[in-house]
């Protein structure tokens, strides 16, 4: 939640855009005002819902925010086109006309080819409907009208979701603030260590699972962000398995590549059997046949195919006798 001022900002920004967003004259009070109010509202909701979507994928994110980007576009340009053709002088004032002709104004049209909207609607004594139809004036005034200040809620969706996005796919490479200095060796200082591989899917898997927990007041280690810069990996891999109260295994078909044998060594080494099956939790991305060392362990399934939510699940794991065991 400490993001959340963004997105307030962000509302509250696109509020006043849409409160003060130009209208033509040719509206009513009450059909300006009653879109106005529509489209601060579903600004409101679509923000807030943004603030609080911890559980969202950055894929899914990227893709809203391109597409919201896309329909706002799309409105935009129908609302300058319709404040550019449905509207005609009478009188000295606007009105909301149509663009399709009714069947007996269809020949006086082709008669008078010369004449602009406003002399037609000056022979029709001020009615649009005697020119228009019915369909093509309800068109038309939904255009003028919701069509500029819908793209307003839809620009906001595709930022916030662009901003719950960015901060998803770059929150493990996010710096912590200053931390007093190192503990002793061997005292516990995080409820979980991540291991993952650095390809996709495991990277963004392992940004979606800090993410979660951290948003839960869970403190994880990730080699990105908590492995000193002046040290070996391995070391580093190490000291933060013996300084976390358990070890996740992002398990992908990547994780367990036959290239990649230095941090099954390491794991093995620093965690006996005992401790290993204690600590070890296999987070279940895809079903893969898991290694040797990761033998016998139930782990959580994070497959679409699970039954039960596997992040509270977790959740529930790290929590458990978490004060007992610091």
């Amino acid at each position: 939640m400490r993001h959340a001022w963004r997105f307030v900002a962000l509302g509250a920004a696109a509020c006043a855009v849409a409160a003060l967003w130009p209208l033509t004259a040719a509206l009513s009070t009450s059909d300006a005002l009653q879109a106005r109010l529509a489209a601060i509202a579903i600004t409101a909701v679509a923000c807030s819902i943004l603030a609080v979507s911890g559980a969202l994928r950055p894929a899914f994110l990227l893709t809203l925010s391109i597409a919201s980007a896309a329909a706002a576009a799309g409105c935009l340009w129908a609302h300058f086109d319709a404040t550019d053709g449905c509207l005609a002088d009478y009188d000295r004032r606007p009105m909301v006309i149509g663009r399709e002709y009714t069947p007996e104004a269809a020949g006086y049209v082709r008669g008078n080819p010369g004449l602009s909207p406003s002399d037609r609607l000056l022979d029709a004594g001020g009615d649009p409907a005697r020119i228009w139809t019915a369909a093509s004036i309800r068109s038309c005034r939904f255009w003028v009208s919701w069509g500029g200040l819908a793209s307003i809620p839809l620009f906001a969706v595709s930022v916030g979701a662009l901003m719950a996005s960015r901060r998803r796919w770059f929150s493990v490479a996010a710096p912590r603030k200053a931390v007093a200095p190192r503990p002793a060796a061997g005292t516990v200082v995080y409820d979980a260590f991540l291991s993952y591989r650095h390809a996709e899917p495991g990277k963004s898997h392992a940004a979606h699972i800090l993410e979660s927990l951290e948003a839960r007041g869970l403190r994880v280690a990730i080699d990105v962000r908590d492995f000193a810069p002046n040290e070996h990996f391995l070391s580093e891999m190490e000291r933060c398995i013996k300084e976390s109260r358990f070890v996740l295994c992002i398990i992908t078909s990547q994780y367990l590549g036959s290239d990649h044998t230095s941090e099954e060594a390491i794991i093995s080494k620093t965690l006996d059997m005992a401790e290993r099956r204690k600590r070890l939790v296999p987070l279940v991305f895809e079903r893969v046949e898991l290694p040797v060392w990761l033998h016998g362990l139930v782990g959580i399934d994070f497959t679409p195919a699970a039954t039960v939510d596997p992040l509270d699940r977790l959740v529930a794991l790290l929590a458990r006798d978490r004060t007992a065991a610091r």
